[in-house]
């Protein structure tokens, strides 16, 4: 069987590096590239963050500079969690390379338009870059398969009471996705809040000297202390482990929109669980998963990106 191709949309941040290093990891992704957009800090800051993540790994994954604000609202980083530069408290060197000079959606709809097999995309940050590749190129939306996606919740916010991150951070971007009718896998906060790591799950990691292990290390030290949790959670991680393990989650199919205008609830992901809206199913929504698996097959990815584990896991 051929690798699937991908792309992988991104705002790194210290869970992004985490999601970044296990689709590096697979044997089964081919990453066609890799776009950034502002999210969890600048966009300046998120490009050298993907680079230097990379230049860490010895990977040679080309990044595409995306939007550097949502498509309305102003840009409001995440620096209580990531710190001014989105991956405080790491010592990644600097990056040997520069992102592409096509930016973020000529790069989608060049590869998404050329491409043989379907392109399936992993939305790790705000949707930005991918609604407005679909508003520049709305013939070109039935050549993705699937969008994968981490963000929302069917039960309350991170930055909301209301709304997670990702989709409060552009709302509207989020609204034109789910509307695109490209099929959706949403990975949110009702899924990725049960798959934390405890401290025994990350043993393993923390003995090992490798690179994707000692990235990991400072990445779960940092986060640790950022969120004052005991558990460690990689929101970001869970989503691709979605899509490479999907025999660890369980989910179900639902209507879900935007809430747009909400004085309390803007970003908000609404999600119809009893059928009583009538709206298109337009989402399979990740509702569980086995913890320990998903904090297994983490482990396990980092340990084989540094040639330390015997295990095949994918």
């Amino acid at each position: 069987m051929g690798k699937i191709p991908v792309i992988i949309d991104t705002d790194p941040g210290h869970d992004d590096a985490i999601a970044l290093m296990l689709a590096i990891s697979s044997d089964i992704l081919d990453i066609r590239g890799i776009t950034v957009s502002a999210g969890n800090s600048t966009l300046d800051n998120t490009t050298g963050n993907a680079l230097r993540i990379l230049t860490h790994l010895s990977s040679s994954v080309k990044v595409y500079k995306g939007a550097e604000r949502p498509i309305l609202s102003v840009l409001k980083p995440s620096k209580s969690i990531h710190g001014e530069n989105g991956l405080a408290g790491t010592s990644l060197p600097e990056p040997k390379g520069m992102a592409e000079l096509r930016n973020a959606v000529q790069f989608l709809e060049d590869e998404v338009k050329h491409s043989v097999e379907k392109i399936k995309i992993i939305a790790l940050g705000p949707l930005t870059n991918i609604a407005t590749f679909i508003l520049s190129s709305p013939e070109l939306r039935h050549r993705i398969s699937e969008i994968f996606m981490m963000g929302g919740a069917v039960f309350g916010g991170n930055r909301t009471p209301a709304a997670e991150f990702n989709v409060w951070q552009d709302p509207e971007a989020a609204h034109i996705v789910f509307e695109s009718g490209i099929p959706i896998v949403m990975c949110g906060l009702d899924v990725t809040r049960k798959c934390g790591m405890l401290e025994k799950d990350m043993e393993r990691i923390r003995k090992s000297k490798g690179k994707a292990c000692v990235l990991a290390t400072e990445i779960i030290d940092f986060f640790g202390n950022a969120t004052g949790n005991s558990e460690v959670i990689f929101h970001d991680a869970v989503a691709v482990a979605r899509v490479l393990r999907p025999e660890l989650f369980r989910a179900s199919n639902y209507n879900v929109v935007i809430d747009l205008d909400g004085r309390y609830t803007r970003g908000c992901t609404v999600t119809d669980t009893i059928g009583i809206s009538g709206g298109r199913i337009n989402a399979e929504v990740v509702m569980d998963a086995d913890r320990e698996g998903v904090s297994a097959f983490i482990a396990e990815s980092l340990l084989k990106l540094d040639g330390e584990s015997g295990r095949v896991i994918c």
